[in-house]
Parts: structure tokens; C-alpha cells; sequence
């Protein structure tokens, strides 16, 4: 099996983990994590969402602010999908046997909200992400520590409008800023934590650069 890949099929490889992290974030979602610490608690996102931001930074160093972009688009346009399948089959009659109707629905019910929150957050996050990447990166080297300031922004901004819209009316005003916080410092000391395989991602993925890309 050759493993060897081109520049283009990298991008290809970047996108689909993009796209996968971005459905899976706002699936496990609906799990809201108690972190026994200080009253800390936290949507199970927190666990991948924020390898969304660094193949976004990745994507956006290495490919351009415009692909990052477009790719931000198809991960919407992969999580519309989703919810419009797992919406479905909630209007869809099961036989008497099957008894997983009420989990199905406790969990598939709140998709097209988070869906709704997760696109506005994205469009404002991410976006942001990418500019600001593009901006501090120009010109020059690959550079962790200005880039962990931009994910640490833009993460924050994204927190506020993804946390608040998708848990608004359900759970209490204080609650939801708990979520908020935790949600932020976790995603921070995971992205921390991933910094050195981001510059690696983002070194592999420059290998076989054409010198006009």
C-alpha cells in the first residue's frame, strides 16, 4: 500500500478528518459531562471539537484562507446531512420489537438545533480562525505560539455563540455559562497539548508543495 501522498491528496485526507471531527462534535454534544472539579461541566465536544480549529489553522496555513473556507462549507453541508437522515427516521414507524425509539429521539430532536447553533458559531469562529491565521502567519515560518493565541480567540468567541444558541431555554443562564468556560479551558489545554502534532500536520502537508500553490 503506498502512503506516500501528494499535495492535493493531502488536502483531500485534512478535509475528511475535518469533516468527520466536525459531525462527531456536534453529535456527542447532546452529552453534557460533569467534571467533578470546582462544578465544572461540559457538551462532550470538548473531547474533539477542537481538532475542528487546528485542521481549520492547518488548512488555512498551508492550503489558503479560501480553501479553508470551502472546506468549512462542506463540513456544514456533511452535517446537514446528517441531521436531515437522523431527523428522518424519527417520523419512520418501527415494529413493536424494537425499544430504542425513545433514546433515538432524546438525542436526533436536539441535532437540528445544535446543527443551527454549530453553523452560526462556525460561520463566526472559524472564519475568524482562518483570517487571523492567514494574517499572522504571512510572509513567515509557522508560528505555535501566535497560533495558539489565535485558536484560544477564536475558540472563545466560538464557545459564546455555539454554547449559548444550543442550550438557550434549556438549561439555566448559569449553567450555560459554566459550560462556557469549562468548555473553553479544556478545549485550550487540548489544543495546547496538540500544538507540536499541528506544526508536524502542518509540515507534513507542505512536502510536495508546487511552488505555485
Amino acid at each position: 500500500m503506498d502512503l506516500n501522498f501528494d499535495f492535493t491528496e493531502k488536502r483531500v485526507i485534512l478535509t475528511v478528518f475535518f469533516c468527520m471531527a466536525f459531525t462527531i462534535a456536534n453529535l456527542i454534544t447532546v452529552k453534557i459531562i460533569n467534571i467533578n472539579f470546582l462544578g465544572m461541566e461540559t457538551p462532550a465536544g470538548v473531547l474533539i471539537y477542537p481538532l475542528v480549529y487546528i485542521l481549520t489553522n492547518v488548512i488555512a496555513d498551508v492550503y489558503g484562507e479560501r480553501v479553508a473556507q470551502r472546506t468549512l462549507v462542506l463540513g456544514i453541508a456533511a452535517d446537514v446531512l446528517f441531521v436531515f437522515m437522523t431527523t428522518l427516521i424519527l417520523f419512520l414507524p418501527s415494529p413493536d420489537f424494537f425499544t430504542g425509539d425513545a433514546a433515538l429521539s432524546f438525542v436526533f430532536t436536539q441535532t437540528p438545533r445544535i446543527l443551527i447553533a454549530s453553523y452560526i458559531s462556525y460561520l463566526i469562529g472559524n472564519l475568524v480562525n482562518a483570517r487571523l491565521t492567514t494574517i499572522v502567519n504571512e510572509g513567515k515560518a509557522y508560528a505555535s505560539g501566535i497560533n495558539l493565541l489565535v485558536l484560544a480567540f477564536s475558540e472563545l468567541i466560538d464557545n459564546f455563540v455555539f454554547i449559548g444558541l444550543a442550550f438557550v431555554g434549556v438549561y439555566s443562564v448559569v449553567d450555560i455559562l459554566i459550560m462556557i468556560i469549562t468548555h473553553w479551558i479544556l478545549s485550550l489545554i487540548w489544543t495546547a497539548i496538540a500544538q507540536p502534532f499541528t506544526t508536524m500536520t502542518v509540515k507534513w502537508a507542505e512536502k510536495g508543495k508546487p511552488a505555485e500553490a
